[in-house]
């Protein structure tokens, strides 16, 4: 009997709350009211949106857009019909309030279970999810209530109809605006806040949209203030009421604040279109191909941007080459003076991206020779046989009356990284790492690279199994069934004959044989270790800890480790966090807690070789600060037995050297470790102290080396006496003092740098001669196929600069 009058008790209960909620907003709320809950208990279990974050909130915020346009527009229809006919006007503020509370109440439960799923689904910072959620479905809630009711006070007739075309129009808009403008990043007042590319995983409230936010109040109250000194419904007759000059001139007032903050839109980094960004980019160096925008108060000198121009070009005929085709119009290249402007202006931090429809390219401080920017050419050249709207590889059949579109990222991005392959990042060709990925287990069907489910992987191994694949497709099948295969957006049965699976295992058959060291392996099992961000543990919240660590550890380091704390507790299982805590505690004073985290590091079996060299080197930078160099040493030589970079080998090789003697310590120990754990110092003086390291050991040619780099990209004439003093055999010493019986001879890591230096340099200063001798024998020494593939493609940038001549 018990159960029953349990259950007739929650029904009533339940039944009461239904009336009521009606009898507040009608029953488009509970409808909203119950979309809303059950999106929030859907996202609760979608990776990314299941915490309390931007992710869940960017979603509930659309859905918020829609439902308070609607029930706005229900309060003032409502509302209107009480007044009657020949009643007086609806006060709309006092409308648009209580359409904003009801509109906010539909999120109280989405919120509630959000909140709630902490206890299942870790969220490490509630703080900054709560003020995502006040930012964009609160206040799209908010803004929307007040929209819906200016179309139901203005309109009798389709105000439902126009409510929700509001944001809908608003929101298509928004789009259109990232299609044409040259942000990735969007802000809208019903859409709220999209900012850019997923791979800047770092993200938390930035102040534009809290200003956004403030704005958009200043464009719905001069909206409602316009209602209100219109007094009556569109279509009825009008007719004067009492207080109507106020109403009229704050109205007016409103409305031309309103308009004033929409025509700055751009100035206040709401919505950056060509005209603002070229007034930051002011610089323009042109041919009839290239045009190169760039900020003219980074300095840069004008032989640096005809190099620039050069590589472009260089680029350029090499894609066309490659593809066998090129773009109809010029490409625009937007370089940015630094990572932290791009993101305010157009929305992307580290990601470069190109955009093939409008042929654009944006990068940042970008320095010759790019070794990224032909990826993004390619994106432009690629446009050519792309669908005719985006230029990628997309395209849309229709099953009866609907569109279905089939979008391929995966040869996107693959062509891409196919056309630039010849200039291999690291120690391994893409190739080489395709194969790691595959041995390790690492690697997905090649389906699920190549479609649209691309974005949802982990990014390095997306981008090097998709290009491996259509390197693979290019070299053994030709450019022209690329092209094809691309335009159809993955139809391989088509174009090639085969099903992907076949090739795919073709593929991976050539993978197989591909030669693989120790090192390489090693190298790569940290490059691809991490998971895609839907994968990572409060991957938004904790990439943004660790860049504002790195920003405060030289002033703040107490205020760093803190946050590296945070970081590390909530996800112990990672690594290069108690490094990076390490180091920020060792700044901080507290050295015997950053050796013990080091040495936890050091003893656990599932950390990469990588990360163990990292740690070594912190390591040695404490002991000698410590002044205990016998254990730098020990560290030094943990280093060099875990090193999978040419560049760690040799940094460490230089320490080591430092180390021997008094003299070494006090000048090329003080650069190269500098004057605190961060190897704070200042660059002249370091220059000065590699000088006299020079001086002092005239016999060795590691002073020479290490002066000739630190001039090799500031003057390339000065630069060049050392580097040949340094890495050729039969060289006269580079200072008249400087001749001794029994010269040492650099190791080879150091030879090779040495020679890609002197064929940088002597390239700089027109010396092809000298620049192919140096790009030659650092071919002939190549340690590997990926260093053989740069060589060959910077003697290929020295014939085509011979063949312009």
């Amino acid at each position: 009997m018990k159960v029953p009058a349990a259950a007739a008790r929650l029904r009533a209960g339940v039944s009461s709350a239904f009336h009521r909620a009606v009898a507040l907003g009608g029953r488009r709320l509970v409808v909203w009211g119950a979309l809303a809950a059950c999106l929030a208990l859907v996202l609760d279990f979608v990776p990314l949106f299941d915490l309390l974050g931007y992710d869940f909130s960017f979603a509930m915020g659309l859905l918020a857009a829609l439902a308070s346009v609607d029930i706005g527009c229900g309060v003032a229809a409502r509302a209107r019909a009480r007044a009657g006919p020949g009643g007086d006007p609806p006060e709309v503020f006092r409308l648009a309030a209580r359409a904003a509370a009801l509109a906010l109440s539909i999120l109280i439960v989405p919120l509630l279970l959000s909140l709630a799923n902490a206890l299942r689904v870790r969220n490490c910072n509630i703080g900054g999810g709560l003020a995502f959620f006040a930012l964009l479905p609160a206040a799209s809630a908010s803004y929307g209530a007040g929209a819906g009711v200016v179309a139901g006070s203005l309109l009798v007739r389709r105000a439902r109809l126009v409510a929700f075309a509001l944001p809908v129009l608003s929101i298509l808009w928004t789009l259109w605006r990232l299609y044409s403008d040259p942000p990735v990043f969007a802000l809208d007042p019903f859409g709220g806040y999209f900012p850019g590319p997923i791979y800047d995983e770092a993200l938390r409230a930035p102040a534009v949209l809290v200003t956004y936010r403030g704005v958009n109040l200043v464009w719905i109250a001069a909206a409602l203030a316009l209602v209100r000194a219109l007094g009556l419904p569109l279509g009825a007759r009008p007719g004067r009421a009492r207080g109507w000059a106020a109403r009229a001139a704050l109205a007016a007032a409103l409305v031309g604040a309103a308009g004033a903050l929409f025509h700055a839109r751009g100035a206040l980094g709401f919505h950056v279109r060509h005209a603002d960004l070229l007034k930051i980019l002011d610089g323009e160096r042109h041919s009839n191909r290239i045009t190169l925008r760039y900020a003219t108060s980074t300095g840069t000198k004008p032989a640096e941007l005809a190099l620039a121009m050069e590589d472009l070009e260089f680029r350029y005929d090499q894609l066309r080459d490659t593809l066998g085709v090129e773009p109809r119009g010029p490409i625009t290249i937007y370089d940015f003076p630094n990572a932290e402007t791009k993101k305010a202006v157009v929305g992307a931090a580290g990601t470069l991206y190109a955009k093939p429809w409008t042929r654009e390219i944006f990068v940042q401080a970008w320095t010759f020779p790019s070794n990224r920017l032909r990826h993004e050419m390619a994106h432009v050249f690629a446009g050519e046989f792309g669908d005719p709207f985006f230029g990628i590889a997309l395209t849309v059949t229709w099953k009866g009356p609907l569109p279905v579109p089939r979008l391929a990222s995966g040869l996107v991005e693959g062509i891409a990284e196919a056309a630039d392959y010849t200039d291999a990042d690291g120690g391994s060709t893409t190739h080489q790492e395709a194969a790691a990925i595959i041995a390790d287990g690492r690697a997905p069907p090649l389906a699920e690279v190549i479609g649209a489910g691309f974005s949802t992987l982990s990014g390095p191994r997306a981008y090097t199994l998709a290009g491996s694949f259509c390197r693979f497709l290019l070299d053994t099948r030709g450019a022209e069934r690329l092209r094809a295969v691309y335009r159809s957006a993955g139809d391989f049965a088509g174009v090639y004959g085969q099903p992907l699976s076949a090739l795919e295992s073709e593929w991976r058959r050539f993978l197989a044989l591909q030669p693989m060291s120790a090192e390489q392996r090693a190298r790569a099992r940290e490059q691809f270790r991490r998971p895609a961000i839907f994968k990572k543990v409060c991957a938004r919240e904790q990439a943004a800890r660790v860049q504002e660590a790195r920003g405060l550890m030289a002033g703040a380091p107490a205020r760093a480790a803190r946050l590296l704390e945070s970081a590390c507790a909530d996800d112990p299982r990672e690594p290069t966090l108690q490094v990076e805590l390490a180091q920020a505690l060792a700044a901080a004073g507290e050295t015997g807690r950053a050796h013990r985290l080091l040495g936890g590091v050091a003893r656990d079996g599932d950390a990469t070789a990588p990360v163990r060299a990292r740690a070594a080197g912190l390591a040695a930078a404490l002991y000698f600060h410590a002044g205990d160099y016998d254990n730098a040493r020990v560290a030094l030589r943990e280093v060099l037995a875990a090193a999978t970079d040419e560049g760690e080998r040799r940094n460490a090789a230089a320490k080591l050297r430092a180390l021997e003697d008094e003299p070494a310590r006090r000048t090329l120990g003080r650069a190269l470790f500098g004057d605190d754990v961060l190897a704070n110092l200042d660059a002249v003086l370091a220059f000065d102290l590699m000088i006299e390291f020079a001086r002092l050991h005239p016999q060795e040619r590691l002073g020479p080396y290490l002066v000739g780099r630190q001039l090799a990209t500031r003057d390339p004439l000065l630069a060049l006496p050392y580097l040949r003093n340094a890495c050729e055999p039969d060289a006269p010493p580079a200072r008249a003092d400087a001749t001794a019986p029994g010269s040492e001879a650099l190791g080879q890591d150091f030879v090779r740098e040495c020679l890609r230096m002197t064929a940088l340099a002597a390239f700089k200063l027109g010396d092809l001669q000298r620049s192919q001798a140096a790009a030659s024998a650092l071919r002939r020494s190549a340690a590997d196929e990926a260093e053989r593939l740069r060589a060959d493609d910077f003697l290929a940038r020295i014939a085509w600069r011979r063949s312009k001549s």
